[in-house]
């Protein structure tokens, strides 16, 4: 257009097309005057709420559309307005900003033949202000096709066979079928035309020997072309480099962000069946899971929050239905806009305002949606002193799912594809979060033992029940006071009664078959000693005033007796120093118990407190007391699998990613922070990445790339 690649150059270009399709894309959800009132404020950011107002009622009054300008314009199978009044508001969008270029495509189907001179007299009218309006019209009357100045015929295989004045076109072909009265293109006596003849001609088919008209063409459109290059004059069409004319001042991307979301938010309103199931889903489901599962043991003592085995599992389902939630409730978003969005795309909106604008309104939603969900649930299972606990997470669970549900809605063309691909999005989520499934019991192709599998690791439902598993247990009042006691009580438990007695026994094998004969018993020998050393090594990191004299034997390549009682020295030294932290903690845990029930009235007191904030089943959980081995080996390490909860986690773990299920922190480098929120930050590093595959199209270039790999390999193999 004027020497401008449109393609290339989309932003010189910029509100000088307009485009109007054949189907209705218009906002159902909004009136007629909301429809048409913000398409202009994205297209007029220098006129105020008046001269909008004023525009959008004469546009809405030149069309007829005035007198119904609040009513809301409805589905096509619920009708609130009639057909022609939709088509003639679909124009109007475009109307209302009157671009330099115009594409009209079927612009009076399903209206009569009033409304269609009606809306061709606009279209006119813009093209006598100087317009270059583009329309594509089937059988038009006789007075809609005097209207065009120029017409192009395009015969089947996209050959052109026309080019020029409809009226003189008539004559053309009458002319290339030799009748009589060729240079009569239109009535003598009422002036009328018949475009029907053109088609009559050129569809013409041969006639059999029986008179029978047969399937051949007598012109095909390869002859018709040929005709056309031969007779009819193409008029030479000047260069020109002046900018198109604009006539649209786009507002910036904040105000554009505001009129967005104004839109949405008010298409969601109205939507009364919409609203009603958004708001009352999460409480209903919260209400039917922890009526459910409030269990109590024995009836005549009343329920009891510290009895009721059900909480991990009621944890885990609540992380699930906010996954279902979240996508549910966004899987359609952009995939209803996509034709709005094609129209709006003339006009070189910011794709970042747009997005954000639905972000914005569905984290809202989660949030109203997050917190019913919790004062419901937590109220019935007794889950005191952890509301904003829950909420928080399960809001960040709904908003990542928000951000899958709006990269599948850009990503598909099906609602029934969408709907379809729910389902595998959530059981992955289930299988793999960690509550249903434990992880060393999952099938080793995929990883697993002691550590998270890595296809786990991308599932949010493990960072989430990972959280607030671990939030719930740790920092309940309760806890609050005994954790770090209890926590450095495990850690030397651990040490006396499955570490050292496991080190004993390894150094025990070693010294009875020091001097075997045989190569496969010295190579077990030389395993359990490069453990043990192992082991050792890290011992002397983490406690360095347990001194081994003599660190040079450790490096030998040979195992030998002076090595071994070496050994045996530092381990009976580890076992005393243990052993005596264990007796000076066990002091200090008793003095602060007996402090908290010094009284009759603390004693009550703290019976009271860790009845309604701590959970027996939950305790059992995360110290995974059902285990049958209190500790692993892993390749050359002995790893704990007792007491996950209070476990350190390993020091080579600077990121927090390899660490074990159920740590209470993660380590970031040298520092640490709470597990309940470094897996928030983790998902929310997720959901920041989807923003980005949303902005960018990736998914949806993604399966277009298959899906053009497969049909180029579908059409080599035919």
């Amino acid at each position: 257009l004027n020497g401008i690649d449109i393609h290339k150059n989309p932003e010189e270009i910029e509100g000088v097309f307009g485009y109007i399709p054949q189907d209705d894309l218009l906002v159902e959800e909004l009136t007629v005057f909301q429809n048409l009132y913000y398409n202009a404020k994205l297209c007029f950011k220098d006129k105020n709420e008046t001269e909008i107002e004023e525009l959008v009622d004469k546009v809405l009054n030149n069309l007829g559309l005035l007198e119904i300008k609040n009513l809301k314009v409805g589905s096509p199978l619920n009708k609130m307005i009639s057909g022609g009044q939709r088509k003639r508001l679909n124009i109007a969008l475009e109307l209302v900003r009157e671009p330099s270029v115009l594409f009209v495509d079927e612009p009076t189907s399903g209206l009569s033949s009033r409304d269609s001179e009606n809306v061709m007299d606009l279209l006119r009218e813009l093209a006598l202000k100087g317009k270059l309006i583009y329309v594509v019209i089937h059988q038009p009357s006789s007075e809609i096709y005097k209207m065009f100045d120029n017409m192009l015929i395009l015969d089947k295989g996209g050959y052109l066979i026309y080019n020029g004045n409809p009226v003189e076109a008539i004559s053309y072909f009458k002319k290339q079928d030799r009748q009589v009265n060729s240079d009569a293109a239109e009535c003598p006596s009422c002036g009328n035309v018949n475009p029907e003849v053109i088609f009559n001609i050129v569809e013409a088919r041969v006639v059999d020997e029986y008179g029978n008209f047969t399937d051949e063409r007598k012109v095909p459109p390869a002859k018709w072309h040929e005709r056309y290059e031969l007779f009819c004059k193409r008029n030479a069409i000047p260069d020109y480099d002046d900018a198109p004319p604009k006539s649209i001042n786009i507002p910036e991307r904040l105000k554009q962000f505001q009129i967005f979301s104004m839109r949405d938010l008010l298409s969601k309103i109205s939507n009364r069946q919409y609203i009603v199931i958004n708001l009352l889903e999460a409480p209903i489901l919260a209400f039917f899971l922890s009526f459910i599962i409030r269990y109590t043991a024995n009836a005549n003592d009343g329920y009891s929050f510290y009895e009721n085995d059900n909480i991990p599992a009621y944890i885990f389902m609540s992380i699930i239905v906010s996954l279902f939630i979240g996508l549910t409730v966004s899987a359609e978003e952009i995939y209803r806009d996509k034709r709005i969005l094609k129209r709006e795309s003339f006009l070189n909106l910011s794709r970042s305002s747009y997005l954000l604008s639905k972000m914005g309104i569905l984290f809202s939603l989660s949030a109203i949606q997050s917190l019913l969900f919790v004062v419901v649930g937590n109220s019935i299972l007794g889950i005191k002193g952890m509301y904003f606990d829950y909420w928080l997470i399960l809001f960040t669970v709904s908003c990542f799912a928000n951000m899958t549900g709006l990269n599948i809605s850009a990503t598909f063309n099906s609602a029934v594809t969408i709907y379809i691909l729910i389902p595998l999005m959530i059981i992955p989520q289930m299988i793999l979060g960690g509550a249903m499934f434990s992880y060393d019991k999952l099938n080793k192709a995929i990883g697993g033992g002691h550590h998270v599998p890595i296809i786990a690791q991308v599932m949010t439902s493990r960072w989430a029940y990972e959280a607030l598993i671990t939030q719930q247990y740790v920092n309940n009042p309760w806890q609050q006071v005994f954790y770090p006691i209890e926590k450095k009580e495990s850690d030397i438990s651990y040490k006396l009664n499955y570490y050292i007695p496991e080190l004993n026994k390894r150094i025990n094998f070693c010294e009875e078959k020091l001097y075997s004969q045989y190569d496969s018993i010295q190579n077990q020998v030389r395993q359990n000693l490069d453990l043990v050393i192992n082991e050792i090594n890290k011992e002397i990191r983490l406690n360095p005033s347990v001194v081994f004299n003599n660190k040079n034997i450790l490096r030998s390549t040979l195992p030998s007796e002076s090595m071994l009682i070496g050994i045996n020295l530092y381990i009976d030294s580890l076992n005393s120093y243990y052993s005596k932290s264990f007796d000076s903690l066990y002091l200090t845990k008793e003095t602060i118990i007996n402090k908290l029930q010094s009284t009759p009235e603390k004693l009550l007191k703290m019976r009271r407190i860790k009845s309604e904030f701590t959970n027996r089943s939950l305790g059992e959980l995360v110290k995974n007391l059902d285990t049958k081995n209190e500790l692993a080996q892993v390749d050359n390490d002995l790893v704990r699998v007792i007491d996950p909860i209070y476990k350190t986690p390993d020091e080579s773990d600077i990121f927090g990613i390899k660490g074990h299920f159920y740590s209470a922190y993660k380590r970031i480098g040298t520092k640490e922070m709470s597990t309940y929120f470094y897996n928030i930050l983790f998902i929310w590093i997720f959901s920041t990445i989807l923003y980005f595959t949303l902005y960018y199209d990736l998914f949806a270039i993604l399966i277009n790339k298959i899906e053009n790999w497969r049909f180029i390999k579908s059409t080599e193999s035919n």
